[in-house]
């Protein structure tokens, strides 16, 4: 019985072969942006704002003094989550953008199959601090933050509604796998 090949970790280094000259080239697949309408560069311009608007709503909801959000688990632990998972967001983000186009296939792989998911563990830690802020609230009372409290679960509110536009538009976009042979053609 033939054993299944395991992936390496860094198998993406097998697409880097050596020229004539001993310079490392990469030789591997490309993917094309097939979005027509929009440019490449528009579309970024756009999920980097949205990466701006969750990250600020993020980072504000983590220095508003509400209720619950100082010395609560079922508040911090969802918090915290989201704002490290909008962190990874944003780095799939960077390597999108400096990718370039046609983006090579491992930078495909860590960019565009990942920021989806990491957009939608953004979203349900966002949600769920806002449920754990408002269990807290239910709980113990507003302890005098009204303020606090309204901030926080619209900034989270925000930071959740700004996930999920990533991951709406990260999924809308179109990308052809080209072949590395017909690469190969066409540069002949």
């Amino acid at each position: 019985m033939a054993e299944k090949k395991k992936k390496k970790r860094r198998a993406y280094l097998d697409a880097f072969q050596k020229d004539e000259k001993g310079k490392y080239e990469y030789r591997g697949d490309f993917y094309i942006w097939q979005n027509e309408g929009t440019e490449l560069r528009q579309e970024l311009l756009r999920l980097w704002a949205a990466c701006a608007v969750m990250m600020a709503s993020l980072i504000a909801a983590g220095c508003v003094n509400a209720p619950g959000a100082v010395n609560c688990a079922y508040v911090l632990i969802p918090y915290t989550i989201s704002f490290l998972v909008g962190i990874s967001v944003c780095w799939g983000m960077h390597r999108l953008t400096a990718g370039g186009h046609p983006l090579r296939a491992y930078v495909y792989q860590a960019s565009i199959r990942q920021i989806p998911g990491r957009a939608v563990c953004t979203a349900t830690g966002a949600g769920a601090a806002i449920a754990g802020e408002l269990v807290y609230v239910l709980r113990n009372g507003m302890e005098e933050k009204t303020a606090g409290f309204i901030c926080f679960i619209l900034l989270e509110g925000t930071a959740l509604a700004a996930a999920l536009s990533i991951r709406r538009r990260v999924c809308k976009m179109k990308w052809e796998k080209q072949e590395k042979s017909a690469k190969e053609e066409s540069t002949n």
